[in-house]
């Protein structure tokens, strides 16, 4: 029986791909830059936090490491005031998470996200108290897929690994769940393509949000 249901953000329970885009968009052209990465390629910047994101968006040409620093620091800055533009639940996520809740089911945020970013959009676009944790990237942690952030998660949950599933759009997503030894969906409308995410083998593909339940109650 699944007691607990640990969601990654960005690209599962939340499309924030258009504030993203904006923002790296506007950094690189702060810092002179001519790059623009249009919505899919933006796809492929993302998931492994934001330092990493910059990075990325930078890959495609030489550029100095004062030079990432400086973009990474104005991505920053336009994403506080762009963060909130955009950025909403997928279909059938808000009222599907609420009849987790109604079940008893622990719900549960692990995110590559900082901290103080994933807590402010879901307190913005979600319900209030809604999250029993809401975890985003934290100083001193690995980052997803390594399996610290999700064991102490689970921990901090009371829960076993066996009554746990962990809900995901990316290769990160797949392996931190493999890391950690739980039942793991892999969602087909986020950020990465079902093919992708098919070589970590999900226990469970959801094409719609709400097909979450049926893949809860299957597992006894």
């Amino acid at each position: 029986m699944i007691k607990a249901a640990i969601f990654d953000f960005d690209g599962t329970i939340a499309n924030t791909l258009f504030d993203l885009q904006d923002s790296i968009n506007e950094a690189l052209k702060m810092n002179g830059f001519s790059r623009e990465y249009t919505f899919e390629e933006t796809k492929y910047l993302v998931g492994s936090g934001i330092r990493i994101l910059c990075t990325r968006a930078l890959n495609y040409k030489e550029h100095t490491l004062e030079q990432e620093e400086q973009v990474f620091s104005d991505f920053k800055k336009c994403y506080e005031k762009n963060q909130f533009n955009k950025t909403k639940p997928y279909p059938h996520v808000v009222e599907t998470l609420l009849e987790l809740k109604k079940r008893g089911i622990k719900l549960a945020i692990l995110s590559n996200k900082k901290q103080s970013n994933t807590e402010e959009i879901t307190n913005h676009i979600f319900p209030k108290d809604l999250f029993t944790k809401v975890i985003g990237q934290q100083e001193g942690v690995p980052i997803k897929p390594d399996p610290t952030s999700l064991n102490n998660l689970i921990l901090s949950l009371g829960v076993n690994k066996d009554e746990v599933l962990y809900v995901g759009d990316s290769d990160s997503d797949m392996m931190v769940a493999n890391n950690a030894k739980v039942k793991k969906v892999g969602v087909t409308y986020g950020y990465r393509k079902k093919e992708e995410i098919e070589k970590y083998h999900p226990d469970y593909f959801i094409d719609d949000f709400e097909e979450i339940i049926q893949v809860i109650e299957r597992i006894k």
